[in-house]
């Protein structure tokens, strides 16, 4: 793998509101002492003494940020303040409200860290509500509930019947992030319990790092498309607001696919198995796949399912070039899915031009096929047949970790970046303020 990887340098500066400083300035002071945790954690020099004394003095910072809000916002502000005081499993957002709608939120508590032994390490991000999206997921979800019943579970009539609440969902521009969500591979979302500890298929709660995450289709996987997708043409001119779109359609479908079809391996396997951690990444990507078809009268009219396609594939190729697969289950399921699909026909390589050109509708028969086996597996809970599922192209510990296949060597191209690290001029404007002040 190539280790001299080329990095982008993008600017965040979003616009806040002055009222609204002191709490903002709370929230970027308590991930100050977030990513101070995170470095005792590695260092292994947080005792749960210590630990408790730095979570209360978040708590404090906290408190002091909504002092000055209006009354109706501050007593619900220190209502939620009051309830992270008790403890975080995993993560938890503390939101500002403002004219009683959502402005800013505060993500803080910990996350896995594939990297670091699966370690629980402390991360946070501050974001403003981006709204822009709420009718897109929520159309999005009327639809899928009717694409559901099309799928082959085996109790049909039960999956996601019209009282179940889709796991929620909401857009957020981030412009500061701390701890392990801070790393060189940033993150587009945090997915969590938001209470107790859960299940992956349990999780119900998503917030999407919609800024962040459309900056990155645009610098780096457009990139990856321009160079290695025959159809790229199509995607070429997409604007920011369509690129964020697209994406939030596979992520939503993505999301839910977690939660669907009878899940008997999960009944032998844990969730800190590697293996199953990627059947289950595995299973949400394909069913994402697999409902966009059932987009094309409405929200993918036209050229817009075809778009959705390239989009999806495209991001396929950037998961792919981090290599390392049994590393990252996101990583991993990618290139199961890419085999799957070369392996069947529906992605040609064309070795004379270097790139890849779509059979759609192969693609579209492949992703069928694909997505009725995993359902199958996860059914069955037949481990031995599952683990045979995913080794099929190599044993899946091995592959990645020195080189990707001949024919995917131009994702290691040096003209392309692989990390963007983000300027985050309003959290460091707003530091700045508070110590000037």
């Amino acid at each position: 793998m190539n280790r001299h990887k080329k990095t982008a340098i993008v600017d965040i500066s979003l616009r806040i509101d002055n009222a609204s400083k002191a709490p903002v300035r709370s929230f970027l002071q308590a991930l100050q002492l977030t990513e101070a945790m995170r470095c005792l954690q590695l260092a292994g020099e947080l005792g749960t003494r210590l630990e408790n004394e730095i979570f209360q003095q978040i708590i404090d910072l906290l408190k002091r940020g909504g002092e000055n809000l209006p009354e109706i916002a501050k007593a619900d502000y220190l209502g939620q303040v009051e309830y992270i005081s008790r403890g975080i499993y995993d993560l938890c957002s503390l939101k500002l409200n403002w004219d009683r709608e959502e402005y800013i939120s505060l993500i803080l508590g910990k996350i896995f860290s594939y990297e670091k032994n699966d370690l629980r390490l402390y991360s946070g991000a501050v974001g403003v509500a981006n709204n822009i999206y709420n009718t897109l997921i929520k159309e999005y979800d009327n639809k899928l509930r009717l694409c559901l019943k099309k799928m082959p579970f085996k109790d049909v009539t039960d999956e996601f019947p019209d009282r179940v609440e889709f796991p929620d969902m909401r857009c957020v521009d981030v412009f500061a992030l701390a701890g392990e969500l801070n790393q060189r591979h940033k993150p587009i979302c945090v997915f969590f319990s938001g209470i107790d500890n859960a299940n992956i298929s349990a999780l119900t709660k998503l917030i999407v790092f919609i800024n962040l995450y459309i900056l990155r289709f645009q610098i780096i996987t457009m990139a990856i498309a321009k160079k290695l997708l025959d159809g790229y043409s199509v995607i070429e001119n997409l604007e920011y607001k369509q690129i964020g779109e697209l994406l939030l359609i596979w992520l939503r479908g993505h999301d839910i696919g977690h939660f669907c079809g009878e899940d008997n391996l999960g009944k032998i396997m844990t969730q800190q198995d590697r293996e199953y951690l990627i059947l289950h990444e595995l299973k949400s990507d394909l069913i994402s796949l697999y409902m966009l078809r059932f987009l094309r009268d409405d929200l993918l009219e036209g050229e817009n399912l075809l778009k959705a396609y390239l989009v999806s594939l495209a991001e396929m190729l950037r998961y792919i070039r981090r290599g390392r697969f049994y590393n990252y289950p996101d990583s991993a399921s990618a290139f199961l899915t890419y085999s799957y699909f070369k392996g069947h026909g529906s992605i040609v390589f064309n070795a004379k031009a270097n790139k890849f050109k779509i059979d759609r509708k192969k693609l579209e028969g492949d992703i069928e096929e694909m997505t009725f086996t995993l359902l199958e597996l996860f059914s069955e809970g037949d481990v031995s047949r599952a683990r045979q599922f995913i080794n099929q192209w190599g044993d899946l510990s091995e592959l990645g970790q020195r080189k990707l296949p001949d024919e995917l060597a131009s994702l290691e191209a040096d003209d392309i970046p692989y990390y963007i690290d983000f300027n985050f001029i309003t959290k460091n404007e707003i530091l700045i303020d508070s110590r000037e002040s």
